[in-house]
């Protein structure tokens, strides 16, 4: 047998041809990096004979097995813990998506398969373990953390849901959801505490120091400096002064914030570009948990020279739009497609 050397360039066109990936960059690399996950979890976690219980798998025993294949396609993977490019990252967004489900302490074991109803007649695989896997008849695509399938391939095999089945936002929708929470929260204001730093409070769009309008009054989302980290609260305020607060979870501040830009008349706004295949998104601000997972349907880019902090730019391909333009209206964010 005569061994023969590859370039790196090689070895990666190999890999995307092996997973039917269509794309390279930061594209490819999140798919093989999805793919080898998925293919470890499948491997440590399987009964042994092929009966028996499956056994969750420790993240270290995934993300070992992972870095030690792949960091020496791409260097950046010998890095341990939550880096932003690496292993953990990637398991952790898979777990969101829903490839994978995340059980006791940090162990983790396959998600049953199951579709996601995409544009064109097609289905993004959710779970089911690695494509391999999967029945010899069904075709995929990938790209990023994506497996692409034609829809009509999944009869017989697994079934498949509505976007907005899968993204998992209140059933009630975001006015009623909203108008609920709020309710809740009038019910529970208390007498505020004394001290309180850097207070902060919703209005018009944008947060906006209440040292900055003295003559704030009546309830609002509002949020105060408690060391590194942001609290949230509903205010009720007299004169510029806070008078009574109810603590408010973090995301529900979020996702109660789109329901009242719209009620201030200025709602979010998304232009999305689409060229070759793919679709590029520029988001000003974070989107609720449920909303935020169909950006993991693509992939995060560098956002322009000089833009503000809080700004991401995402690419996926144009047949996740469908996904995440259900996931925006959810939250009455007017998206504008070119």
């Amino acid at each position: 047998m005569k061994w023969q050397a590859m370039s790196r360039e090689d070895v990666l066109k190999v890999l995307a041809v092996n997973i039917g990936c269509k794309v390279s960059g930061e594209g490819l690399r999140i798919a093989v990096i999805s793919e080898c996950l998925r293919a470890a979890s499948y491997l440590c976690s399987a009964p042994v004979e092929g009966y028996g219980a499956w056994q969750a798998a420790a993240s270290i025993s995934l993300t070992s097995m992972v870095r030690r294949r792949l960091s020496s396609i791409w260097a950046e993977l010998a890095e341990e813990g939550d880096t932003p490019h690496g292993v953990m990252t990637v398991l952790n967004s898979l777990g969101n998506v829903g490839d994978l489900a995340k059980v006791e302490g940090s162990r983790w074991l396959t998600s049953p398969a199951r579709g996601v109803r995409a544009a064109d007649n097609t289905a993004v695989v959710i779970g089911g373990g690695p494509s391999q896997s999967f029945p010899r008849s069904v075709q995929l695509i990938s790209s990023g953390r994506v497996r692409l399938v034609d829809a009509r391939s999944c009869e017989g095999w697994i079934d498949i849901c509505d976007a907005h089945e899968w993204i998992g936002a209140p059933m009630e929708g975001l006015e009623a959801w909203s108008d609920r929470v709020l309710a809740a929260a009038r019910g529970r204001l208390a007498d505020a505490p004394g001290e309180l730093n850097e207070i902060s409070i919703y209005s018009t769009g944008r947060w906006a120091q209440l040292v900055t309008m003295p003559s704030a009054e009546g309830i609002f989302l509002s949020k105060c400096q408690t060391g590194p980290m942001h609290s949230y609260f509903i205010g009720s305020f007299f004169r510029g002064r806070l008078r009574k607060m109810a603590s408010l979870d973090s995301q529900e501040a979020r996702r109660l914030s789109f329901q009242l830009d719209i009620q201030a008349g200025c709602p979010m706004k998304v232009e999305a570009r689409t060229s070759h295949g793919f679709t590029k998104l520029q988001l000003w601000r974070r989107l609720p948990r449920e909303e935020e997972k169909t950006l993991l349907l693509g992939w995060q880019i560098p956002s322009p020279e000089g833009a503000h902090p809080g700004v991401t730019s995402h690419v996926l391909p144009t047949e996740m739009l469908p996904i995440v333009r259900s996931a925006l209206d959810g939250l009455g964010v007017v998206l504008h497609q070119r």
